[in-house]
C-alpha cells in the first residue's frame, strides 16, 4: 500500500527550461509535404539542436529551391577552415549544401540582406 508523507525538507521549484523570450517571426515557409522540403527542414533542425549542434543560425530567408541561412558554425577546428560565420545554400528540391565563409557575423547577415534585397527587387 503506497504511503504519501510529506518530505521534511521543503521542495525548491526549478527554474523553467522554456525560453522567456517570445519566439521569432518566421523566417521561411517550407512545405513539408514536398520530400526536399521536409530533407532541409530536417537537417537544418539537426545542424541546429540537440547536444552538439554544428550551427547557431543568424537568419534565414527563402529563394525559389534555395534557402539561405546565415549561421555561425559551433564546432570549428583550429586547422584548415578557421572561419566561423558563413551564408549556407540548403537546395529544397534535392539533398545539399553550399556556403560562403564570412568574416564575422555582421557580414554573414548582410550577405543575407543581400539575398533578400535582391530577390525582393527582382
Amino acid at each position: 500500500m503506497p504511503c504519501h508523507a510529506r518530505s521534511s525538507k521543503s521542495s525548491r521549484r526549478r527554474p523553467s527550461v522554456l525560453p522567456s523570450r517570445p519566439p521569432s517571426r518566421i523566417e521561411a515557409r517550407l512545405n513539408l509535404d514536398e520530400p526536399g522540403e521536409r530533407n532541409a527542414a530536417e537537417l537544418i533542425r539537426r545542424y541546429t539542436t540537440g547536444r552538439w549542434p554544428l550551427w547557431r543560425l543568424l537568419g534565414m530567408h527563402r529563394e525559389g529551391l534555395v534557402l539561405y541561412c546565415a549561421v555561425e558554425w559551433l564546432r570549428t577546428g583550429k586547422g584548415r577552415h578557421p572561419e566561423k560565420y558563413a551564408l549556407a545554400e540548403v537546395a529544397l528540391d534535392h539533398i545539399g549544401v553550399h556556403w560562403h565563409y564570412c568574416d564575422s557575423a555582421a557580414a554573414a547577415r548582410t550577405a543575407l540582406l543581400a539575398k533578400r534585397a535582391a530577390s525582393n527587387s527582382a
